[in-house]
């Protein structure tokens, strides 16, 4: 059965995933220019994984931060792959709902997550990775 064109974004907003779309895409093809262009120049990225990882433990903020993120998992991945399979929107805030699949120290890695952003004006102000655990 095919899913309403509403189905998880029931205020039919569209700006808002397109923003965050655009974000997984510039990831995906490790663009960090293309990414800062959608992101406030304030912008908070709580992305622990990776964080904890290279040593961090605190945040990424700002251009500056994006930046250093995508150094990061140049540094500490050998390969890192976003997979979305759902995503909610409601004003204001983007729920993202997939998996992480990578490789690190020659060990492969697969993590069930949920990200959260928050728009605004176009521009994501923040980001938050929940991580759910192995996926089976």
């Amino acid at each position: 059965m095919a899913r309403p064109d509403y189905y998880g974004n029931p205020a039919g907003l569209t700006d808002e995933a397109d923003v965050v779309r655009a974000i997984y895409d510039a990831f995906a093809r490790r663009d960090v220019e293309a990414a800062t262009g959608y992101f406030s120049s304030d912008c908070e990225l709580d992305l622990a994984g990776t964080a904890r990882l290279a040593g961090r433990s605190e945040p990424y903020f700002g251009h500056d931060g994006l930046r250093e993120y995508f150094r990061d998992v140049e540094r500490v991945w050998q390969e890192l792959v976003l997979h979305t399979e759902d995503i909610r929107v409601i004003p204001g805030s983007v729920i993202v709902i997939g998996h992480v699949t990578g490789r690190r120290q020659d060990l492969d890695v697969r993590r069930s997550s949920v990200w959260t952003w928050r728009v605004k004006d176009g521009r994501a102000t923040s980001v938050k990775v929940a991580d759910l655990g192995d996926l089976a």
